[in-house]
């Protein structure tokens, strides 16, 4: 067996719930690596070459890491989850600064009754020409991809594990583009024109998903995943009666659609979910990860799911940032201890490592799976 596959193997017992040889640890934060390894940020988000150099270098420097999520970014694809303006560097920003998502109203409340007439395609192209289309700037993107997975298997041995691409509910577009409050105050005024333009905007959202995956090769749908996101859809600031109408029926069917076709769902729901953390528990046992960032209680989640759901995460971006390297590696043993001492957790940063993470606080996270004795 090739390292690749026991990397994999590793983190795949985990997710199913089973003894594992080593706390497998994935790496997220695809900024922390330009910036680690000397690459300015808009370099790293132009030149994907020398991105996926980086990607290598980094991989191979910490033998730790047993799956990447993103080795290679294009901030122009956030256009298309949020529907909101990206300025990035080496355009609006200095070339060295994170990508930034401004967001403020764009889209009236009479759109919603244009999807709902015309159909959220349609709706969809016209919207992006406010935004600036990212379709050309994506193809490089795409042709890329391809690439980093390879090198990164070949050279570095470790698995791209959201190799299938991302999504997310409906909420996640209008919200970027309504913005947070205005689409609330829709949700409270006209619940069921929102609702109808929700579904309108879902047909076309999951027909491109489900067309993305299927367009996996076999083996590839067997050793990767998909990031399936719940930003604006976390449900501190709902209702569960909200919830469950606006926001878990696309979720679960863009779920039971990553399961169906053979591909690992990446539950990388940001924000706090332990009001949901039942509803989770309802999705079969042992098919998915859940990728928490902080807010959610790690421990009250192993609580709830016991041990039908893989966790990961979840030591805190400030504490990369700000903690001391001992803290850093004190917290991160705890965490196994509590959450998943022999299997069921895949320890990573919460959400994505920040850009000014610490490097010895990251290596600190990273040694504590190496040290641990399952």
């Amino acid at each position: 067996m090739t390292l690749y596959e026991q990397r994999w193997n590793r983190t795949m017992r985990a997710v199913r719930m089973e003894k594992v040889d080593k706390i497998p640890f994935s790496y997220s934060g695809s900024a922390y690596i330009a910036r680690r390894e000397g690459l300015k940020i808009a370099d790293y988000i132009s030149d994907y070459p020398a991105a996926i150099d980086a990607s290598v270098r980094f991989c191979r420097e910490l033998p730790g890491v047993d799956t990447i999520h993103t080795p290679i970014m294009n901030p122009e694809a956030l256009k298309t989850l949020w529907l909101s303006e990206v300025k990035s560097p080496g355009k609006e920003l200095p070339d060295d600064e994170l990508w930034q998502i401004h967001e403020y109203k764009r889209m009236e409340r009479e759109d919603y009754e244009k999807i709902i007439k015309l159909g959220y395609g349609p709706w969809l192209a016209e919207y992006m020409q406010k935004l600036g289309d990212p379709g050309p700037s994506l193809a490089g993107f795409v042709r890329a991809m391809p690439v980093a997975i390879g090198r990164l298997a070949s050279e570095a041995q470790v698995p791209v594990i959201n190799g299938g691409g991302n999504v997310g509910g409906p909420i996640e577009g209008f919200c970027g583009a309504r913005t947070l409050m205005e689409f609330f105050m829709d949700l409270m005024e006209e619940p069921e024109l929102v609702k109808a333009a929700m579904d309108r905007a879902f047909e076309v959202l999951y027909a491109n998903y489900v067309a993305t995956l299927d367009a996996l090769p076999a083996a590839a749908r067997a050793m990767t995943g998909a990031w399936i996101g719940g930003w604006r859809a976390a449900p501190y600031m709902l209702s569960h009666t909200t919830f469950m109408e606006f926001c878990w029926p696309y979720l679960e069917q863009l779920i039971m659609a990553t399961i169906e076709r053979g591909v690992l769902p990446i539950l990388h729901f940001d924000s706090n979910w332990d009001n949901e953390l039942e509803t989770i528990a309802t999705l079969p046992p042992r098919t998915c990860i859940l990728m928490l960032d902080g807010a959610t209680d790690p421990r009250r989640a192993r609580r709830i799911l016991g041990d039908r759901m893989c966790l990961m995460g979840d030591v805190p971006s400030r504490m990369l940032a700000y903690s001391t390297p001992n803290e850093v590696y004190e917290y991160t043993t705890r965490l196994i201890d509590d959450v998943g001492h022999d299997t069921g957790l895949i320890v990573s940063s919460g959400c994505d490592c920040p850009l000014n993470a610490r490097d010895e606080n990251v290596d600190a996270m990273i040694q504590a799976t190496i040290d641990y004795r399952v």
